[in-house]
């Protein structure tokens, strides 16, 4: 395998420790055949967080990265890869500055589940090492259905590039990966490359619809294009400025429609901007009337999940059993989207209000009431306050000396007033229910016995 460095100038000094290798890395994945994806990972190490080697006339500093990607499914090791990145100059101070090593490695492989681990370690001491790990979950892309590859964000594309040679090339152009994900002052510009496949299937012309989304669900930029089809298949490239943007997470989304809006496929990729000078006036907003434009069209099939595991105490036996029997992600988020916005309290509104208001409980519980290593939203006191809300009075009782530690919840509102008794039974801060006069709640007036001590 042919390996490529490019150097890359990163100013944010201070993101990385000098302690430990600065090391990030990224991937996306193609279409290669009918039966494999394939699949490219982009890395980086940051040569000032190596060290410097002295050679008869001249210094270098050296990694050693390692890839080893296992089948999940099977825990057989699907693809394992060693190699060297180096950098050399004359001048020792030349490898002191905050230079990106950058490489990328691609392989086919089979759609699945995975788990992508790599690692790069400074040649001259190998307890100082970075190791990264993510699952992949490569999906089999449909036999002449409308598809959309990942999105590969990069730092630059180059058109028609005349380094034919360079690693980074493809489809004519030089597309140099951005392994950080990290833009913001010196990277004031994402540049984002995505291919079309099966695009001669249909007999309409097609609209690329870009929306950006903030770490609150809003979107703070939007884009719709047209194609004419021409072709089996196209790339699409293209930039968003990011300069004026507040620090925080972003997420790309990309989706194609046919002209007639009944065919649709969606990609999205997450990146992140670093600008201390721009203020955030941003709003959190949770609500839209169109799906396309939601945050729910930009959720993967693993976020999909833990929303509803976080909304399923105000679900209906009849939704939690459709959405276990949901296998499609468009399936999901159609159907998040539909529960949420039939819940929402002022529909008149851009904002879902109870969206809003329940996730913030989640937030507040899991800040309180976390314990034993299980979120709070997991816990009982979690449920009951995701649910009812705030209490109206809480009596504690911490330190008695004949009884262990329990609280007693009183909502006046709710069915003329009724309670909520917790105890922590185990002594580890976990707050189980164990009585209370609400209906359909456990009941239990016997409940003091189970809290004495003595």
């Amino acid at each position: 395998m042919k390996k490529v460095i490019l150097l890359v100038v990163v100013v944010i000094t201070s993101l990385y420790s000098q302690k430990k290798i600065a090391f990030e890395f990224d991937y996306a994945s193609f279409r290669y055949n009918a039966s494999e994806r394939y699949l490219e990972v982009y890395y980086s190490v940051q040569q000032s967080s190596l060290n410097i080697q002295k050679g008869d006339s001249s210094y270098s500093v050296d990694a050693v990265i390692n890839l080893s990607i296992v089948d999940s499914s099977t825990g057989k090791v699907f693809s394992e890869k060693k190699w060297k990145v180096k950098n050399s100059s004359t001048d020792s101070t030349e490898l002191t500055t905050n230079l990106n090593l950058i490489g990328i490695v691609g392989l086919a492989i089979p759609p699945g589940k995975y788990l992508l681990t790599i690692s790069a370690t400074d040649e001259t001491q190998e307890k100082q090492k970075a190791v990264l790990k993510d699952k992949l979950n490569l999906a089999q892309l449909v036999p002449d259905s409308l598809s959309l590859s990942d999105i590969q964000i990069a730092s630059r594309i180059i058109p028609d590039s005349p380094h034919k040679e360079s690693i980074f090339y493809k489809n004519t152009m030089e597309v140099i990966p951005a392994p950080t994900l990290l833009f913001g002052e010196s990277l004031p510009v994402v540049y984002y490359y995505v291919e079309l496949y099966n695009l001669l299937n249909y007999k309409t012309n097609f609209d690329i619809h870009t929306f950006l989304y903030n770490s609150n669900g809003a979107v703070v930029y939007s884009k719709k294009k047209k194609i004419v089809n021409r072709s089996e298949s196209r790339v699409e490239v293209n930039t968003v400025n990011i300069s004026k943007m507040p620090t925080g997470a972003y997420t790309l989304v990309l989706i194609v429609t046919d002209s007639t809006a009944s065919k649709k496929t969606y990609s999205s990729k997450k990146f992140f901007v670093y600008n201390p000078t721009v203020a955030d006036t941003s709003m959190p907003v949770a609500g839209n009337t169109d799906f396309m434009g939601s945050q729910f069209a930009i959720l993967s099939n693993e976020e999909c999940d833990m929303l509803f595991s976080k909304s399923k105490y105000i679900a209906t036996r009849d939704q939690v059993e459709k959405f276990k029997k949901l296998s499609s992600i468009e399936g999901k988020r159609e159907f998040l989207f539909k529960f949420w916005k039939d819940k929402d309290e002022v529909p008149e509104t851009p904002e879902n209000e109870t969206f809003m208001k329940y996730f913030a409980r989640v937030d507040y519980a899991n800040q309180k009431f976390t314990a034993m290593k299980k979120e709070g939203w997991k816990t009982d006191r979690g449920r009951v306050y995701l649910i009812y809300g705030e209490p109206s009075e809480i009596e504690r009782y911490p330190n008695q000396l004949d009884s262990k530690p329990y609280e007693i919840w009183q909502y006046h509102n709710l069915e003329g007033g009724v309670i909520f008794v917790f105890a922590d039974l185990t002594g580890f801060s976990d707050y189980q229910l164990i009585n209370s006069t609400m209906r359909g709640e456990l009941r239990d007036d016997t409940w003091q016995r189970r809290i004495i001590t003595n």
